[in-house]
């Protein structure tokens, strides 16, 4: 009896650290969009465009329109903070629970030399993935050999939030979130146009560069372009094509840094060309009717992607001037 009592102590121990946890989780984390993109695509439906990239790509490309022109059921994995190494697994974690065409990358240069931030979006991907092979791999490539608090006490990276918990619990205990409402993330700035397309309205507010990461060719990371490569075998083997686009940013900062611009777009039209990849940005196609300064919130109001494409990349270029689905603002991530 005595070894049962000191055996059960710690296990007692064990559990209440386990539950604190897990409650302080709850608690910190801040709410996600990808918690309600993931469970789109896993809700049973089979997707034949996958989108994957950054915010750009999050208020650009409205699924629902795109699908119009297509005929297809595509769906946006796009968020702020989605790095190379994200999109290569949401694409796996597609296939595993379905058979997609296409997947079109929205790349975004800064992306392409700037580490990941360890901040409250760190784990934002992974842990909103559903147990399966594809999240082990996930955890094994990316997180193992991270700062421990991060992997055994995950709220550490959003302890912020713990300064006002409980209106984020009750928040997070209401029906809409719950039930994955779309309603949930519609406010005065911004609209969820289902399918993971987040609409943004217009507003006064200025907007700035901050955090703006210029391209730098010196500054490649290896394993940025490790996941490229990553992503191009797992399409070729799963008989998926891939795009490759850039969306429009401000008129205003495209002057201020065209060099730096140029040199990016002439890279990767260079090494995109080398991989066989169709490859458009859109900074450089003819949209002389569209408003593209910073102040104005939906710049390309007027642009989609229209992707009725026969041939592989058959004129995606006319495709997205022509449509009216990919709606482009400044978001400084």
């Amino acid at each position: 009896m005595h070894n049962f009592k000191k055996l059960v102590s710690p296990v007692i121990l064990m559990i209440i650290i386990i539950c604190v946890n897990e409650m302080l989780c709850f608690a910190a984390k801040p709410y996600s969009f990808f918690r309600f993109d993931m469970h789109n695509l896993e809700n049973g439906e089979e997707y034949t465009d996958i989108f994957v990239g950054t915010s750009h790509g999050k208020a650009a490309i409205a699924p629902e329109v795109v699908d119009q022109y297509t005929g297809g059921n595509s769906i946006n994995m796009c968020l702020g903070g989605e790095y190379l190494s994200d999109s290569y697994f949401i694409v796996k974690e597609a296939i595993r629970v379905g058979h997609p065409k296409r997947v079109v990358y929205e790349l975004d240069p800064g992306y392409w030399v700037a580490e990941k931030s360890k901040g409250a979006e760190y784990r934002e991907m992974y842990d909103e993935f559903p147990k399966s092979l594809v999240k082990a791999e996930y955890y094994h490539q990316l997180l193992w050999g991270q700062d421990w608090r991060m992997t055994i006490f995950p709220w550490y990276l959003c302890r912020t939030g713990l300064k006002n918990p409980f209106e984020r619990i009750r928040t997070k205990l209401g029906e809409a979130y719950k039930n994955f409402d779309d309603s949930f993330w519609n406010s005065d700035v911004q609209n969820y146009g289902g399918k993971g397309h987040v609409s943004i309205h217009r507003t006064d507010a200025v907007k700035t560069e901050d955090n703006l990461k210029l391209w730098d060719r010196q500054e490649i990371l290896p394993e940025v372009k490790e996941y490229f490569e990553k992503l191009k075998k797992l399409c070729e083997e799963n008989n998926i094509e891939l795009v490759v686009i850039t969306t429009p940013i401000p008129q205003e900062t495209m002057e201020k840094y065209q060099d730096n611009f140029e040199e990016a777009n002439a890279y990767f039209a260079e090494y995109m060309a080398k991989q066989g990849i169709p490859y458009y940005n859109y900074n450089y196609i003819d949209t002389e009717s569209l408003d593209k300064s910073l102040m104005d919130f939906q710049i390309m109001k007027d642009i989609c992607m229209k992707m009725k494409l026969k041939d592989s990349a058959l004129s995606l270029e006319r495709c997205l001037l022509e449509s009216r689905a990919l709606r482009i603002i400044w978001k400084a991530e």
